[in-house]
């Protein structure tokens, strides 16, 4: 069960899933909060198919209460580490608007030679292909596997070093799986993260769910990453489908893009690259700072 707390400044209306706290005096709210969040309340949580944390329940939550002094001490420290978090958290998003920036700057309508560029259907350049699922009524298709098996809800980030699940060459050579090579961009077609975009790290399989764009001499991955991520929200506007929005790889290859000469494709790359150090540097920071804050979290309220 899913668990949140929040302080809310002003009015406002909530609903019968919600419960209201008013602390007393010799209780910070914010401090309260932190709490709440760093409790387990499994053990006050009832029903088997609907989980509910009672009024009752949670009015039977113990909390240790310090002197307001010594709450307001704990506070000024989250509240310092959870906005260094913030902070770099924010520092990651305008890095990737920086990378966007660039990318309109040299490839845009208004790119210097861009009337001068090849402009073609992305399948009409471009190998594309799409991924498979071994059946799960064969376990000895996954058991004990050590071929990396991408999903399209891992299609969420930029780099894709690893996959979450593996197959076994049994389950590649019994299902549409096949080998995407270093390189391959790739593109979610259903699901969460439609039109999200990454480029593989390293030769892995995939399912169903998502189309694989080959490398060939045309273009670079990070520019073809980029322009694809550029195109995501068309992507979103023309999905189809009834339980769940997706793509299909025929619109994919429909695509038009632009066919810019490689030096100012590999220029590109060479800022985004950098770029993606500062990013690395950053998340590694974050890391870090998320540790240490999980770890004062622990010692004050464990």
């Amino acid at each position: 069960m899913d668990k949140s707390a929040f302080i809310i400044e002003g009015k406002c209306w909530v609903n019968n899933h919600a419960h209201i706290l008013k602390v007393h005096d010799c209780l910070i709210d914010t401090f309260a909060e932190y709490y709440l969040v760093f409790k387990d309340l499994d053990e006050y949580i009832t029903g088997a198919i609907v989980r509910k944390l009672t009024q009752q329940a949670l009015r039977d939550i113990p909390i240790l209460v310090p002197p307001i002094a010594e709450q307001e001490k704990i506070v000024a420290e989250l509240d310092c580490l959870s906005g260094i978090i913030e902070k770099k958290k924010q520092q990651l998003k305008e890095l990737d608007n920086l990378a966007q920036s660039i990318f309109y700057e040299m490839f845009g309508e208004h790119a210097d030679g861009r009337d001068k560029w090849k402009i073609a259907k992305l399948g009409n350049v471009c190998k594309t292909t799409s991924g498979g699922t071994p059946s799960k009524g064969h376990p000895e298709y996954y058991e004990g596997g050590d071929i990396p098996w991408l999903r399209s809800g891992e299609v969420n980030k930029m780099n894709i070093h690893e996959t979450e699940l593996f197959i076994t060459e049994e389950g590649l050579n019994n299902s549409s799986a096949k080998w995407f090579p270093k390189g391959t961009v790739v593109i979610a077609m259903y699901g969460a993260t439609v039109g999200q975009v990454g480029i593989l790290c390293n030769p892995m399989t995939t399912n169903q769910a998502i189309c694989g764009i080959f490398p060939n001499e045309t273009f670079t991955p990070i520019y073809l990453y980029h322009f694809l991520l550029s195109k995501k929200p068309e992507y979103l506007e023309i999905a189809t489908g009834g339980a769940q929005a997706n793509i299909s790889q025929n619109i994919v290859r429909d695509t038009v893009v632009s066919c810019p000469p490689l030096t100012i494709q590999q220029d590109f790359a060479s800022k985004i690259e950098s770029i993606e150090k500062q990013k690395e540097l950053i998340a590694q920071s974050i890391k870090e700072t998320e540790t240490l804050f999980n770890s004062r979290m622990d010692y004050y309220f464990n």
